[in-house]
């Protein structure tokens, strides 16, 4: 789920947005309604504050295909430490069956300081993912009068790759970033995003938020400089060398799959399912670097999507299992505090997941694709 939120009138004012990543169900055929609480923490037993259910509305013909968008409006006395929301979308699937994915977002009084959204410019709807390309434009919506301008940093991007789950090596300690460009924008400016990095949008405040900037066609990668950087995970140093080296990178990609797979026919297969998992961890998973670059995104890559997810507080569970009487493999990752996003997410790592690690990578490079 992405949000956004802003303030009016006294009354904070949230977009939750969900979104179908792999096209399975079209969200906007199969919700039907949605119901929320605000409780005194992050359990069903707390106490409750308020609470509402709806039907969904009728589909514009303004929706994008495959998402999904709710606003809603709290009073400002729900919006305090320590309530949280709890937000439930049903669906109803094939056979009439209903299906409930529940969601929680904490509340706190900084968030009523925010009085504006930034509104992609090309489509004018809000911004919600923490990501834009360096062909978009941004445009800034206030709500309320304001002369305030709206300051912006950018910082360079230049994050390493997700180590492998069973590396015990100390990560690396924090790092003080300096701001490489600041700006100003006056309200109701449109803002264009051209040099890739992070920046950060009003700094310092209590509503500062992050945003990766990344080439045009983010979160597909189409240069081959891009596609060659994922395949850290599937390569030998000597392979990412030799790759680091060619002429032609793009030439030298396809010999790489071609090699892997033994034929033209399995190696696009290879290659279609490999940068599909790409792009969906681009657009799931993307924090301070890219989707790919993270833990999450590393173990989505080689892994595939998870047999089955769970969420407790700040700790999130993925578990693989081929069947229900199969063994299966638990990665666990925890939230950790960023500076520029709050979708940044460590993978306890552990020395036992190197037989699964290395045994799904062979299978990736034996042309067998781990689902």
């Amino acid at each position: 789920m992405q949000h956004s939120y802003y303030t009016s009138n006294d009354s904070l004012h949230l977009l939750l947005q969900f979104e179908d990543v792999r096209h399975v169900v079209d969200l906007l055929q199969t919700a039907t309604s949605y119901e929320y609480e605000v409780r005194a923490g992050g359990t069903a037993k707390e106490g409750l504050l308020l609470s509402d259910s709806l039907d969904m509305p009728k589909r514009k013909i303004t929706d994008t295909e495959g998402q999904l968008t709710v606003q809603l409006v709290l009073p400002g006395q729900a919006v305090q430490e320590p309530y949280v929301l709890h937000f439930r979308l049903w669906q109803q699937l094939m056979g009439q069956e209903l299906m409930g994915t529940g969601f929680r977002l904490p509340l706190h009084n900084n968030m009523l300081q925010k009085n504006y959204l930034l509104v992609n410019a090309a489509t004018s709807k809000p911004l919600l993912q923490n990501y834009l390309t360096t062909t978009d434009k941004l445009f800034v919506q206030h709500f309320g009068d304001t002369s305030d301008t709206m300051k912006l940093q950018r910082f360079e991007a230049d994050f390493m790759p997700a180590a492998p789950p069973m590396s015990l090596r100390a990560a690396a300690g924090p790092r003080t970033l300096s701001a490489s460009n600041v700006y100003a924008v006056a309200p109701e400016d449109t803002v264009s995003l051209q040099q890739e990095g992070i920046y950060l949008i009003n700094p310092n405040t209590s509503y500062t938020r992050g945003l990766l900037v990344l080439p045009a066609h983010f979160p597909q990668i189409t240069r081959p400089e891009e596609m060659l950087q994922p395949l850290v995970y599937l390569t030998t140093s000597e392979e990412r060398e030799a790759l680091l080296k060619a002429k032609d990178t793009k030439a030298a990609i396809d010999r790489f799959w071609l090699q892997l797979a033994g034929s033209k026919a399995a190696a696009r297969t290879l290659i279609r399912e490999f940068y599909t998992r790409v792009e969906l961890a681009n657009r799931l998973f993307s924090s301070h670097k890219a989707g790919w670059a993270t833990d999450r995104g590393m173990i989505y890559i080689i892994f595939g999507q998870p047999s089955h997810v769970s969420e407790e507080g700040e700790t999130v569970t993925w578990v693989y299992q081929d069947a229900a009487e199969a063994p299966f493999i638990k990665f666990v990752f925890t939230k950790k505090e960023n500076n520029f996003t709050g979708n940044h997410y460590e993978l306890i790592r552990r020395r036992e997941y190197g037989e699964s690690w290395y045994s799904t990578v062979a299978k990736w490079r034996a042309g067998r694709i781990s689902t």
